[in-house]
């Protein structure tokens, strides 16, 4: 029977899984679920206009210092609760079993919705890229859908190292395109203003709504926690853990205030934010076109199908392994807590998952909702499930 306070498996019983991930295999694991290009193409011009406009460089940087200070304290409590369990094995040894389940389930719906939400906006990107971009046969999205839901119920059924190298794979190429266009605005020398300093002087920073600004910049760190979620795939998780943790929320700070600062520059810090109101689909591909050429700007294009795709596959891991643990302390049947006697998977967890994210499909196809409003709605509900979760765990 399972303890009133801790789960089950604290002290090493019950299945284990088995990895062979690596510091920088675990980094751009966790990173890939950020989905960098999707963020500078999509949240960055957003941010100028929904947020606190010219001063989004900074609020990055906040975000980036204060996520810092708290995943500090979550490293410490992941050794003296070494078991993979994350915000739910934490949540119940600090607050009781009851919360601790609560924020168990939580987290799994939040991934399972990101997972969800990201196949219906993967058949969108993939049927556009097929048909406009590379004049090929047309298809409703969820056709396009369930090509990233097949590959990612295979991926996840497989060993996770391979999993992490194809997403590290898919990273650096969106790391790629994101330098060469932030190295291209550099040697310009900027836009209109030159390279201005502006955008990080505290006078900006409650340009706007510094509140929204700093939600915004916030989610952008997302899966951060999910290192310790792999601890037994982990060669040396004491180490291995805090470097992937420290050096996902220092990449992304500094990546996204530096490609803000420098998109803002390029439009000029007095007109950035009516450039992106005249056009807020269009400026960051026609910034990218200006100054990194075609080439860029269709890699990025293609990139953001791969970045979708990233997202997906790390959500659907990280879903599996909460399936796994809940299953491993006896709350959801234990038939789930199996582990792959070759891969060394959760690959019982992984095929629920799948079959969850293909049930939910039935009623949107059938009633036939609009994509994006379906994942707009279910990013909303995992935005609120997490925010949930993150203050309960910051609660004492």
């Amino acid at each position: 029977m399972t303890s009133t306070t801790q789960p089950a498996n604290d002290q090493g019983t019950g299945p284990r899984l088995r990895g062979n991930l690596g510091t920088l295999e675990l980094f751009f694991s966790i990173m890939a679920y950020n989905a960098p290009l999707v963020v500078v193409v999509g949240i960055i011009p957003i941010m100028l206009v929904a947020g606190n406009g010219v001063g989004t460089p900074l609020v990055f940087i906040i975000s980036g210092i204060i996520l810092a200070a708290f995943a500090d304290g979550f490293i410490r409590m992941s050794k003296a609760l070494p078991r993979p369990g994350a915000f739910y094995s934490f949540i119940t040894a600090g607050l009781g079993r009851e919360v601790g389940l609560g924020s168990g389930f939580t987290m799994l719906v939040a991934y399972f919705c990101v997972a969800s939400g990201t196949v219906a906006f993967g058949g969108i990107v993939l049927g556009a890229l097929v048909t406009d971009t590379l004049h090929g046969p047309s298809a409703p999205w969820y056709v396009w859908g369930a090509v990233f839901w097949g590959l990612t119920a295979v991926l996840g059924y497989l060993r996770i190292d391979l999993s992490a190298k194809i997403t590290t794979l898919l990273l650096f190429g969106e790391l790629v395109v994101v330098a060469v266009y932030d190295t291209a605005v550099i040697l310009h020398g900027g836009g209109p203003d030159d390279l201005s300093a502006a955008p990080f002087s505290p006078a900006h920073l409650f340009d706007g709504s510094f509140a929204i600004g700093i939600l915004f910049a916030m989610g952008m760190f997302g899966g951060f926690e999910v290192a310790v979620l792999f601890r037994d795939e982990v060669r040396d998780p004491r180490r291995a853990i805090p470097r992937a943790t420290f050096g996902v929320i220092a990449a992304a700070g500094v990546l996204y205030s530096v490609t803000s600062w420098l998109f803002i520059d390029s439009l000029g810090v007095g007109n950035a934010v009516a450039s992106v109101l005249a056009d807020p689909e269009g400026v960051m591909h026609a910034s990218i076109s200006e100054f990194a050429g075609r080439f860029t700007t269709d890699a990025a294009n293609v990139l953001v199908n791969t970045s979708a795709f990233a997202v997906l596959l790390t959500a659907h891991n990280v879903a599996s392994r909460y399936v796994f643990n809940l299953s491993a302390d006896g709350i959801l049947p234990r038939a789930l807590s199996g582990v792959h006697q070759r891969h060394g998977s959760p690959h019982a967890a992984s095929l629920a998952m799948s079959v969850a994210t293909a049930v939910i499909f039935v009623p949107i196809v059938v009633l036939d909702v609009e994509p994006l409003a379906f994942y707009a709605a279910i990013l909303g509900i995992a935005s609120v499930a997490t925010l949930a979760v993150f203050f309960a765990a910051t609660s004492r």
